[in-house]
Parts: C-alpha cells; sequence; structure tokens
C-alpha cells in the first residue's frame, strides 16, 4: 500500500483545521511541509510556527522538505518543530552523509531529493544512510507545473539500484509534482511508493471526497512483468 502525504502550501489557508480533520479522517500517512527559503528556489513558504500549530490539533507525522542553500543549519529547528523525517536536497550538499547522519543522530528519518536535472549516480555511495529520496518531477518552487517526462526512468533507476543492494524495503522513493490520477499509476509502476498530493491530485476535490481519493492512491499497485 502506497503512503499518502499531503502537500500543506497547496491547502486552503483560510480553512487549514477544517481540512487537515478531513485529511486525518482520510487516512493520509504525512503532511508534506515545504520549506523555500527565496534562495534555493525562488519562492518562499512555510514554517515551524505553522508545523508546530498542525502538531496542536492533529497527530498526523510530518515529513518536511527543505528547499534551502544551508539546509543543515535547520535540521535541529525542524525537529523541535516536529518533523519525523526532513528531507534535503542533494544539491545543496557538499558532505550528504554527514547530513543524513546528523538526522538520524537526532532518532528521525533522513531523506534526500533530487531535482529533475540532477544525476543520481551517487546515491549508491549513500543507501546505507538513507531512510527515503524524493524524486523532483518538476523543478522545485512552485505547484502546478507539468511533470518532467525524463524523471520517470529515474524513479525506475532509483528502484534498480535500491533492489540490486538489498534495500528492498528500506528505502522510500516519493515523487513530487504532478501526482494526479492521469500519472500516479505511471509512477508506482516505476517504484514510487510515497506520493505527495497537491492542487492537481487533491485539493481540487471537495474535502468530502477526501477519503475516497486518498484511499484511490493508496491502493494503486505496481503493474506485473
Amino acid at each position: 500500500m502506497n503512503k499518502i502525504s499531503p502537500s500543506v502550501m497547496c491547502i486552503d489557508m483560510m480553512d487549514l483545521k477544517n481540512q487537515l480533520a478531513r485529511l486525518d479522517a482520510a487516512g493520509v500517512d504525512f503532511y508534506h511541509i515545504d520549506i523555500m527559503d527565496g534562495h534555493f528556489v525562488p519562492n518562499y513558504s512555510l514554517n515551524g510556527d505553522l508545523m508546530r500549530a498542525i502538531k496542536g490539533v492533529s497527530n498526523t507525522p510530518m515529513d518536511v522538505h527543505l528547499m534551502v542553500t544551508n539546509p543543515t543549519e535547520y535540521i535541529q529547528y525542524f525537529v523541535d518543530a516536529g518533523a519525523e523525517i526532513i528531507t534535503l536536497h542533494i544539491e545543496t550538499l557538499d558532505h550528504p552523509i554527514r547530513a543524513l547522519k546528523q538526522i538520524r543522530a537526532l532518532s528521525k528519518k533522513a531523506g534526500l531529493a533530487v531535482n529533475p536535472a540532477t544525476d543520481i549516480s551517487k546515491f549508491k555511495y549513500l543507501l546505507d544512510f538513507l531512510d527515503l529520496v524524493c524524486v523532483m518531477t518538476v523543478d522545485p518552487g512552485f505547484a502546478g507545473q507539468t511533470l518532467i517526462p525524463a524523471t520517470v526512468s529515474k524513479i525506475s533507476e532509483l528502484r534498480a539500484m535500491f533492489d540490486a543492494a538489498g534495500k528492498q524495503g528500506d528505502i522510500d522513493i516519493m515523487v513530487d509534482g504532478q501526482v494526479k490520477e492521469e500519472t500516479a499509476q505511471m509512477l508506482v509502476d516505476a517504484g514510487a511508493n510515497m506520493l505527495v498530493l497537491g492542487s492537481s491530485g487533491l485539493f481540487k476535490f471537495p474535502p468530502e471526497r477526501y477519503a475516497e481519493v486518498v484511499a484511490m492512491y493508496k491502493n494503486l499497485k505496481k503493474a506485473q512483468g
């Protein structure tokens, strides 16, 4: 069964508490918290104060996606704010193993995100330190972009890499960007098992349909053969 992580930046902030209640009832697995610094990506989004507010009304764990230039400076801050998973962009790290160890030392799951144009060959050296890889299927920073087709093969290559190393089931592959009805099966077939749902995949539906929609994505199975 796939893990579902709705993107909080896509929720109607004027109705956040009610939306969270609907999503909790729908059985989502995480809330995806995008942190943007206006430098690594040309946008700003969310913060630790909002995370603490979410934690006050929901027991659903949060996965934090740090789209910032100096991510290791903020690991402790977001752990304190309630993160269960912290994902850093490999493009920002000179010493990724050290950064992943820093997250795990705080008893949290450690992830790396990879942009569409970034080569994945160095991931084979990081497998013992990873809990999650987030494959960006769009350039990070803005919702509503078009999926970049070549990123699908990147998912397949990562899954094959993990399987060849005996890491089946040990490392989640999250997909972030244009996960919707038209693309989700293809992404799951490629090897993704954790889906970030945003404006095109979940929040275009009325809240009363969240449970139905979340169940549909959760139950997508990889095609055989």
